[in-house]
């Protein structure tokens, strides 16, 4: 049975004057904005981030969400929990330049809108990298599901993980639809060539594609199996 917060959901929506998507867009960047604002103003928080700078040879796990790993700074825009930094990581981080040794982003990149937002966040991720560090960025292989799509039937799909056809993703083109929208969270999607392109216009010298669990910087290969059987696995290292 509905909650009662469902079932007021479900009232409201159908007289909003705007679309699902563009209120899920409002939504994100209210949350956003506030977030801005309260790191702002908190001193707690305030003081949390000015400790941070003072740190080095620093691991980072960017948009990390409920998968808080040990020995790495975690942030992400909702924190889920106290060992989680709240920050929207579209805009900045909240790193000193040079403080860290490799940067990790696991099924974020492919959120950021691809002319502004992804320049912005990779200049920063090579602002706050050492010379030497690396950037593991880890996303889902538009070249394996265009792959899949040109061989014909499923089989292709079964190997990226998808047993089977969900009802909301009836066909393959569905599938492919996913990997580029994802009912319109996705804002791109990237192969290794196109990757490689952002990542070098941002600064970066050396560009690698990897494989899971397999990192220039061994510290950075927390890769989730989950992920496993359809991303792409690139790093990128800062050079002096």
């Amino acid at each position: 049975m509905p909650t009662v917060k469902q079932r007021f959901g479900q009232w409201l929506f159908p007289r909003l004057p705007i679309t699902r998507w563009l209120f899920d867009i409002l939504r994100d960047e209210a949350n956003a904005g506030m977030t801005t604002a309260i790191n702002a103003v908190s001193p707690s928080r305030r003081r949390r981030v000015r400790a941070l700078h003072a740190q080095r040879a620093l691991l980072v796990n960017v948009a990390c969400g409920p998968h808080v790993l040990d020995g790495y700074v975690n942030v992400d825009l909702h924190a889920a929990s106290s060992r989680v930094i709240a920050w929207d990581c579209r805009r900045s981080l909240p790193l000193a330049d040079g403080s860290a040794a490799g940067i990790r982003a696991e099924q974020f990149v492919e959120h950021l809108e691809t002319r502004e937002e992804l320049p912005q966040f990779l200049r920063d991720c090579h602002r706050a990298l050492q010379d030497g560090g690396v950037l593991r960025v880890i996303v889902p292989d538009a070249e394996r599901y265009l792959h899949a799509y040109c061989c014909g039937g499923f089989a292709g799909f079964h190997d990226l993980g998808w047993t089977r056809l969900p009802d909301d993703l009836p066909t393959r083109m569905d599938l492919v639809n996913h990997v580029f929208h994802q009912w319109q969270e996705h804002r791109w999607a990237y192969d290794f060539e196109t990757l490689k392109h952002r990542l070098t216009a941002a600064g970066f010298a050396t560009v690698e594609k990897r494989r899971f669990r397999d990192s220039t910087l061994p510290a950075l290969a927390e890769d989730r199996d989950v992920h496993a059987p359809y991303s792409l696995y690139v790093d990128a290292t800062k050079t002096a």
